[in-house]
């Protein structure tokens, strides 16, 4: 049988192409990821050894620090140790040459011995009033050697010449400036000690504890046992990270076992007359059945490598690519241990032959008289039907059960659950999609005959018919439960926004007014799209004296939103969160509020991300002869495409000359939707791979679909169609299968996506977000879905219509 398996694979090398492009992208992607987690962990690896590796031990910073500096004096007096340099840290505003910023603070070892940095340009700080910044840092922001940074720190403003710039890794003592040890120790409250490097100049281990002895138990720790700690710590956002891919890997393989499984279907039925006529020599059903599982793992093996090799290729230009990008970011060389090489040919060869084993186990059952009659319809009311139907309907109820059982907030068991049913439902597609299909038929039969035969064909034979339609299925589900999913938690994610940070930014004066030529003059700054000026006057609410501000219609349309409380009314207050109790009236509902002398009985509203000031209208403060009222807060509205630490640090500098206080939700809302639109971004890449996949299943059945009907066709053509009209009906029994796999994939999808956002919500958001349908994404996932299977089919069709009636009619 070698012989016939290798004549089988040389005879039907195109035909294989899709199921290796299949093995090939999941185990390249398998292999890339572990490469680059790798490269990773010994980046994060290399950059501790860079910061601490001149450290023999370590006074590691945790308990009460307040005494943390005079231990580590108390260290550098114990015989043996030559040097100690305390790593301290700190964050504050500081004013960079564009404008002002919040920084991170490290300290450069007063040590030569245990200093770990090294000026790319310059040199490293000497004094109090000199500063280090990081490469990054200086290009971003147009700082240069001799340019002067201004720290915001609680004993005052302090002006520092810049003398140098850092090259660094992102790791524990990276930071954005670099102070001297001294000037950071002596900063006070500003800055805390991280932990303290030891040099010694005899055996580490004796003095160790012989520090020990002096100051007490488990004061320091080898050097080599904190380095491996950080190392752990440094690498577990790794190790998560590259479980969750696993996630989406484990679907590509699903994906690609069912293209595979699909491929050898329809591959097998082409054969019925070879594996027939192997049956007919001798060959018994076992050797028939082998030697296509056989095929199936010579094919694993081969794209298996294949995939080994690009994801190992694709990993080392990931690597060159994010070094270009992200210079910071601490990476190795991409590398796989045996394990990791031989795990994804495992799999891939593992599922390659899993994919070919029941199409194998039905050509072994094939009786030779059988092999020319067309392959059976599944039914019901036969025993394989029935089978089939069963477990079917089996999976789909565990599945189920464990999508409803997710809703409690399990996601490994929702998985499962989805997982399940969808297997169960990829099994019932041989009655699904022929019972969709014939819905189309009154509007299909009004395309004339192509329409009629085209919707004939389709339904003629349920199982070829599924086959064909399986794989977009797989890629429209996958894809319009991403894209569904996002839509509803980026919906859910804003509205939470709107509702906690609905100002963007705000310049508040708790003493003097705000003057007139700041609020000109924060309008003036770039990408900020609206000013509102809101007056405000002393007042009494409920008992508690505060100041309260007006706001009119157009300082509330700068809002995120549309806010509970607009349009404000003339007997309405709003209460910020921030407000202390406030006495309310024996209804609950209302409070007393008295301004400039005057006392108005108002119903009590309550917002949030609006300060610490209770708002009215301002035609409330005009009512009550509130008119020596002047400009008390700044609300400004950004730019949509805005960068947001642009206008809130240009905002501040003015804000600045005032005295004034600014705060907002603009950059916590640009964190955590960049965020958001970050991790959007790479889910849908990776099932970017699972949709390849599929896409690839797609022509690959719909062309060995047609291929498989050369005699059929050419039968057409005898009795008088012509090659536009078999072009026609193949385009539109193309479009038919295509059609129905979107719209079902469709259906499937979004209510995959609503379990999914339930489940992932639990502990998230106080209630589970609602399920929000892009409409035009939606729609451009059913036009490229019809143009996929549209296209699928051009060439066979094409190669179809060519070929003479009479040579058609006897073709293998």
């Amino acid at each position: 049988m070698r012989t016939v398996i290798l004549a089988s694979m040389r005879t039907y090398a195109r035909r294989y192409v899709a199921a290796l492009v299949a093995i090939v992208i999941a185990t390249a992607f398998i292999v890339a990821i572990n490469a680059l987690s790798s490269a990773a962990r010994a980046g994060s690896a290399a950059a501790v050894d860079q910061q601490y590796g001149t450290a023999d031990l370590v006074l590691p910073g945790r308990g009460d620090l307040s005494g943390f500096t005079e231990k580590a004096r108390r260290v550098s007096d114990v015989p043996g140790v030559r040097a100690v340099a305390v790593n301290w840290s700190a964050y504050g505003s500081a004013t960079l040459p564009d404008g002002p910023r919040d920084i991170s603070v490290g300290s450069v070892a007063d040590s030569p011995a245990l200093r770990w940095q090294h000026a790319a340009t310059g040199r490293l700080p000497r004094t109090d009033d000199e500063v280090a910044v990081s490469s990054s840092v200086a290009s971003k922001h147009d700082v240069a050697l001799g340019s002067t940074i201004t720290l915001d720190l609680p004993g005052g403003d302090r002006r520092l010449t810049v003398t140098g710039t850092v090259d660094g890794p992102d790791a524990p003592l990276s930071a954005a400036a670099y102070l001297p040890e001294r000037t950071l120790a002596g900063l006070g409250d500003a800055a805390s000690p991280l932990d303290a490097v030891v040099a010694t100049d005899r055996d580490a281990a004796s003095t160790g504890r012989s520090i020990d002895r002096q100051l007490g138990a488990d004061t320091v720790v080898a050097g080599d046992t904190y380095r491996e700690t950080l190392r752990l710590e440094a690498t577990r956002g790794v190790d998560v990270f590259q479980k969750l891919i696993y996630v989406f890997a484990g679907i590509s393989l699903f994906v690609g076992a069912l293209v595979i499984a699909n491929t050898f279907t329809i591959l097998l039925a082409q054969r019925s007359r070879d594996l027939a006529l192997l049956r007919c020599v001798g060959a018994v059903r076992s050797q028939v059945a082998r030697s296509v599982v056989a095929e199936g793992v010579l094919l694993g093996v081969v794209g298996s490598i294949v995939g080994v090799l690009l994801g190992l290729g694709i990993a080392t230009g990931g690597v060159a690519l994010l070094g270009r990008l992200s210079p910071q970011t601490p990476m190795g060389q991409p590398s796989l241990t045996l394990l990791a090489t031989a795990v994804p040919i495992a799999l891939g060869v593992a599922v390659t032959a899993a994919g070919a084993y029941l199409p194998a186990q039905r050509a072994g059952a094939q009786s030779p008289l059988s092999a020319l009659q067309p392959q059976d319809v599944v039914e019901v009311r036969s025993r394989s039907g029935a089978v089939r139907l069963t477990t079917a309907g089996v999976l789909v109820v565990l599945g189920i059960a464990g999508l409803v059982a997710g809703l409690s907030g399990s996601l490994l068991i929702g998985m499962a659950g989805g997982m399940l049913s969808f297997v169960g439902l990829m099994l019932l597609t041989p009655v699904i999609v022929p019972a969709a299909i014939r819905l189309t038929g009154p509007l299909v039969r009004r395309l004339g005959l192509p329409g009629r035969l085209a919707h004939a064909n389709s339904l003629r034979n349920p199982r070829r018919t599924a086959a064909t339609s399986t794989a977009l299925l797989i890629g429209v589900t996958l894809i319009t439960a991403v894209v569904v999913g996002s839509a509803s938690i980026s919906h859910k994610v804003n509205t939470s926004l709107d509702e906690n940070n609905p100002v963007d930014l705000m310049a508040t004066s708790s003493t003097a007014p705000v003057p007139d030529r700041v609020t000109a003059e924060i309008r003036r700054v770039d990408g900020v799209e609206e000013v509102a000026a809101l007056p405000g006057a002393p007042a009494r609410v409920g008992g508690l004296d505060v100041d309260v501000l007006g706001a009119d219609d157009h300082a509330l349309a700068l809002m995120h939103g549309t806010p509970a409380f607009s349009p404000l009314g003339d007997d309405q207050v709003v209460l910020p969160s921030s407000v202390g109790d406030v006495t309310l009236s024996a209804s609950g509902r209302t409070a007393e509020v008295t301004i400039a002398g005057r006392t108005r009985e108002m119903t009590v509203l309550h917002g949030t991300g609006i300060g610490d000031r209770p708002l009215v209208s301002t035609t409330t403060l005009d009512a009550m002869d509130a008119t020596d009222s002047r400009t008390a807060a700044v609300w400004v509205r950004a730019a949509a495409s805005a960068d947001p630490a642009d206008v809130a640090g240009d905002v501040t500098a003015v804000a600045k000359t005032a005295d004034l206080d600014v705060s907002g939700g603009l950059t916590d809302r640009a964190d955590i939707l960049g965020t958001l639109d970050v991790v959007m971004a790479v889910t849908i890449g990776l099932l970017a791979v699972a949709v390849l996949i599929a896409l690839v299943g797609v022509g690959n059945t719909l062309s060995l679909s047609v291929l498989e009907r050369v005699r059929e066709s050419s039968l057409l053509r005898a009795l008088g169609l012509g090659r536009s009209g078999l072009r026609a009906m193949l385009a539109i029994e193309a479009l038919l299968m295509a059609g129905v796999a979107a719209v079902l994939g469709v259906a499937l999808g979004t209510a995959y996506a609503w379990f999914g956002v339930r489940t992932a919500s639990v502990g998230v958001f106080r209630s589970g977000p609602d399920l929000t349908m892009p409409w035009g994404q939606i729609a451009l996932i059913l036009v490229v879905a019809a143009l996929a299977g549209l296209a699928a089919c051009v060439l066979p069709a094409r190669r179809a219509a060519r070929i003479a009636p009479a040579a058609g009619l006897v073709a293998d």
